[in-house]
Formats: structure tokens, C-alpha cells, sequence
């Protein structure tokens, strides 16, 4: 795929010259560390990014290998801190969504790739006849996921974009893929609508999210954040259907209790994480 034959300005919806500029409301973009950076400051400056990640990180050869070993650490102690019963349901739901990827083909958009869990899962599947986009409003996390995935640009393209206001044209991907990526955008709703409108006709949405109950501790905090509406299975169904798409199938794989953990901020201690997949069509 030609990537910068899909990237619109968010603001207009405008195409791009080959400066990233838009034609219409003559917004300059940029590309960022082979990440194309079109991000409108007008649309997405209430989007919370927790990604730290700095330039010196990106620019520094030594400081990569130092950080990695330090994020190695980090995993491993929050590893640490899942209960058996969540180890055995994140095991049955990466294998019932390894079974869905196989499916892949054509143009395929990653919804809020963050560290690349899905794109790893996207590679392992070993379809050779796609071309991945990743996404993420943060140009820094994708810039760093690039680097320490050396993925192949000719296969692999990178785009930092606003899930509420994406930077891409209509019609342009045959699959959407995301793990907990409405769990993390606020405005649910305008996520929906956006995922329909850069689907292909007859175009294919496979969401692995992680999901809570109403009435719950963790519902309270997500209703706080603005969350909510991404983080209820049946509240995410209503919004996909408003947004057009049909043929909605979603799965509970598992589910099981949250052990205590300082690292998230959902779910709450004690409260049932259910752990599903939900598909769709255009």
C-alpha cells in the first residue's frame, strides 16, 4: 500500500501535498522517525497521551538497549502480578484471536498499536498477502514500536492519528484490528463512526478487548474518564450498530478477577474482567 495515498488532513478531510500540507486549511504535517505525524492540535488537544517516550529514546542507540531493559523489568513485575485465573483467560483469548488473524488479507488498519501487541500477533500469523497500518495518537510510541519491531516499511507503515478524527480516506482497508483500544479513546461513539468510514464495503472489524461490569467499582472509574461506553461489551455493541456496521458477533472467552495491581487504573481490585472479541462487518 502506498500510505501517503490514504492520509487526509482530520480537520478538512482534505488531501495532503508532498510536503504533508494541507491543501484546503493549509495545516502542515510531518513525518516523525518514518511515522507520518497527522495529528490536528485543534481537534485532539483534550486526548490524554500516557505514552513516555522521548526523542532521546528514539535518537540514542544506547539509551534504547538502557530502556528496554528497564521496560523488561517493568513487565515482568506486573506480570507478576496476575492471579492464575487471568494468566489462563489472556492464554484462551490470544489463541481464539490468532485463529481470526490467519483470516487476514488486503489492506489491514491497527487501531491503537501502542507497544504492538496486535501487530506482533498480525506478523506471527504469517499472511503474506497484506500491508498493515498502525495507528496511535501518539507519534513517540509508534516511532518506538517501529524501531523495536524493525519491521519492513515495504509491508508495515506507521500513521499517528486521533481514533475520534483519523487521518485517512474513506474506504481504505479491507480489516480493522485493535486489542482494548475503545478501553483507552475517549468518545466511543465517534470511534465507531470512524472505523465504518475507512472500511471497505463488506470490510471486517475484529476487536479483542478486555471488558468490565455496569454497577461495578471499575465502572465508576471509568464513567470518570469518559470510558465507559468502550468498556461495557453491550454499551460498545450499541455504539457499533448506530455507526452502521452489521453482522456484529461478540465472544466471551473468559473471564476472571482482577488481582491487585498499582500499574492500572481499570479494573479495580477484586472486580470480573471479561475478556472478549467482537466482530463486524461494513
Amino acid at each position: 500500500m502506498d500510505v501517503k495515498s490514504i492520509i487526509v488532513c482530520p480537520k478538512c478531510r482534505c488531501s495532503l501535498d508532498d510536503k504533508l500540507c494541507c491543501k484546503e486549511c493549509n495545516t502542515q504535517y510531518s513525518k516523525y522517525y518514518g511515522v507520518y505525524d497527522i495529528v490536528n492540535p485543534e481537534l485532539s488537544s483534550n486526548q490524554e497521551i500516557l505514552w513516555n517516550i522521548t526523542d532521546e529514546d528514539l535518537a540514542n542507540k544506547i539509551n534504547t538497549s538502557e530502556r528496554q531493559s528497564t521496560e523488561d523489568d517493568w513487565t515482568n513485575d506486573y506480570l507478576s502480578r496476575k492471579n492464575k485465573e487471568t494468566i489462563i483467560a489472556e492464554q484462551k483469548l490470544a489463541s481464539k484471536t490468532m485463529e481470526l488473524l490467519k483470516g487476514l488479507r488486503g489492506d489491514v488498519c491497527d487501531l491503537a498499536t501502542g507497544m504492538g501487541g496486535m501487530l506482533q500477533m498480525i506478523l506471527e500469523s504469517n499472511n503474506s498477502n497484506i500491508s498493515i497500518v498502525c495507528t496511535d495518537i501518539s507519534k513517540r510510541i509508534l516511532a518506538w514500536t517501529r524501531k523495536i519491531k524493525q519491521t519492513n516499511d515495504d509491508k508495515v507503515s506507521y500513521i499517528a492519528t486521533d481514533g475520534r478524527y483519523m487521518s485517512i480516506k474513506d474506504n481504505s482497508f479491507d480489516f480493522i484490528t485493535s486489542v482494548a483500544a475503545f478501553g483507552n479513546i475517549p468518545e466511543s461513539d465517534k470511534v465507531a463512526k470512524e472505523l465504518y468510514r475507512i472500511l471497505k464495503e463488506n470490510g471486517k472489524l475484529i476487536i479483542q478487548g478486555l471488558y468490565i461490569e455496569k454497577g461495578s467499582k471499575s465502572f465508576e472509574v471509568a464513567k470518570n474518564l469518559g470510558l465507559e461506553k468502550g468498556l461495557v461489551e453491550e454499551y460498545l455493541v450499541v455504539e457499533l450498530r448506530k455507526a452502521g456496521f452489521k453482522e456484529i458477533v461478540s465472544t466471551i472467552v473468559d473471564e476472571a478477577v482482577w488481582a491487585e495491581n498499582p500499574y492500572d487504573r481499570i479494573p479495580v481490585t477484586g472486580d470480573i474482567q471479561k475478556f472478549c472479541i467482537i466482530q463486524s462487518k461494513k
